[in-house]
């Protein structure tokens, strides 16, 4: 219950940062709500002080100020150390530090600009305050915080949403999305679900999940953070259980969902690598390119390579092994458990179908890219949901 008396805040001059933050802790504890603790962070650095919540609103000011922060600006506070410059939908200028707990991003405080670095270690001190007020409100039923999980299924999604909406919904949870990063496909290939869900729930991250697939974003070195989760997940359910790919890196939330759909079909090309468990984009070789190619300009070039025996599976598996093992007819009849002579007579009628031998390096560098592009064309025409296990 909060209590009625709230005590009185000494202003001492000379107090250090340290002794203002534990003064105004103690206030926070005893009932002091944020009109109180914003008054005292602007009597302490002579400037006015507004606290702005997630979504931009003001909750309290010292100069009886009303406008709050835009999506954009706002963004930019809450996914960055302070301070950081901004301007109020009033025209009000000010240093903003942003109030965080974990990954989380509760809300701001504001300095009238210019701000020292004198100043900027005030606000930082009244941080804890701020947050004992707000961890008070929500424990008694205060306003619901965006869902992680359904913003991570927007950011896959897309659908023409606001850029800095999305960008200000993802910093609440950490993610800066003008930075570097990239959305992630992560699968469960074995059949314990109850130990995959719990493997999921233990991730540092928020993440879509559907039954065996889940989906999160990956920011800063992404190949080392995609092996780091595949690795933390593993420690669950076991080694070589988890299937994981990153799509291509971006720097702004428009192309968020385009960097998901690489990371689904280069998850999807997983499948015909008996021993893959991990495709990042920057590892993903001639795949990496070809995704740059519009699909319509990839069937062409299949068509145009590849037409005559594109019907012939056993074909087009004799030449991936022929070109694969440099034309040696004992691996590939080791690979395809066929006899040696049958290698000979299927890779003379490719030869004669397709009018090139792909032995020759110019012919065969046509026919490796070729066959690329028909495997990603393929994984990209599953679309869907990826394959989990």
């Amino acid at each position: 219950m909060r209590s009625s008396a709230v005590p009185h805040l000494a202003l001492a001059a000379g107090q250090t940062p340290a002794g203002f933050e534990r003064a105004l802790t103690d206030l926070a504890l005893a009932g002091a709500g944020w009109p109180t603790l914003v008054a005292q962070v602007a009597a302490r650095t002579g400037t006015g002080c507004r606290l702005i919540g997630d979504r931009g609103e003001v909750l309290a000011a010292s100069d009886g100020g009303t406008a709050g922060l835009g999506p954009a600006d706002l963004a930019r506070v809450l996914a960055r150390p302070g301070p950081v410059a901004v301007r109020c939908a009033d025209g009000w200028a000010a240093g903003a530090i942003r109030v965080a707990a974990g990954a989380r991003r509760l809300g701001a405080l504001l300095l009238g600009a210019p701000v020292t670095p004198a100043q900027v270690g005030i606000a930082e001190a009244a941080v804890t305050a701020v947050l004992i007020e707000a961890v008070r409100r929500e424990a008694a039923g205060g306003p619901r915080r965006d869902d992680p999980d359904a913003l991570v299924d927007a950011l896959r999604q897309g659908g023409g949403q606001d850029p800095a909406e999305v960008s200000l919904a993802a910093a609440r949870l950490g993610w800066d999305l003008s930075r570097p990063h990239a959305g992630a496909v992560l699968s469960y290939t074995g059949h314990q679900p109850r130990r995959w869900a719990t493997a999921v729930a233990w991730l540092d991250r928020p993440v879509y999940r559907e039954d065996d697939v889940v989906w999160t974003v990956l920011c800063g070195d992404v190949p080392r953070e995609l092996t780091r989760i595949r690795a933390r997940l593993e420690e669950v359910v076991g080694p070589a259980r988890i299937r994981a790919a990153s799509g291509r890196t971006v720097a702004d939330p428009r192309d968020t969902p385009g960097s998901f759909r690489d990371a689904e079909t280069l998850h999807r090309l997983l499948r015909d690598q008996p021993d893959g468990v991990e495709l990042p984009y920057e590892r993903a070789g001639l795949a990496q390119l070809l995704l740059a190619v519009p699909p319509e300009r990839l069937s062409a070039f299949v068509d145009q390579h590849l037409g005559p025996i594109a019907d012939r599976d056993d074909l087009l598996r004799t030449l991936e092994c022929w070109l694969a093992t440099s034309g040696s007819r004992q691996a590939v009849s080791e690979r395809l458990h066929l006899h040696r002579n049958s290698v000979g007579y299927r890779v003379n009628l490719i030869k004669q179908m397709l009018g090139v031998d792909p032995l020759d390096p110019a012919a065969g560098a046509v026919l490796r890219t070729a066959l690329a592009a028909r495997r990603l064309l393929s994984a990209q025409a599953d679309g869907g949901q990826p394959d989990g296990g």
